[in-house]
């Protein structure tokens, strides 16, 4: 159990990390958004490019928020499995050791 805990963690590690370059690169590339942004800035009271602005809003947001919350969320809960796998490790062993 404590080798399987201690995989998780290190692969919910890494994955958190390359979720949050993911989403970072994503978010940059959104032309979507940006061009919709650029038309709305351009033509403020236009319902179509207002309709279109909003269509492609919550996927930049979706976006941000991975971008800001996969790497911390991911490294909290790898060092909390890698933390109980190392105390699983120390209690397996402490209880060997006694006779």
């Amino acid at each position: 159990m404590a080798t399987y805990l201690r995989a998780l963690g290190w692969l919910l590690c890494i994955l958190g990390v390359a979720a949050t370059i993911y989403c970072t690169a994503a978010c940059i590339g959104d032309d979507t958004y940006y061009h919709a942004a650029k038309a709305l800035e351009k033509y403020p009271g236009n319902v179509l490019y207002t309709t279109e602005f909003k269509m492609a809003e919550p996927r930049h947001m979706l976006l941000l928020a991975g971008a800001f919350s996969a790497a911390p969320v991911g490294v909290i809960l790898g060092s909390i499995c890698l933390g109980i796998s190392s105390a699983l490790r120390l209690l397996t062993q402490h209880r060997r050791s006694q006779p």
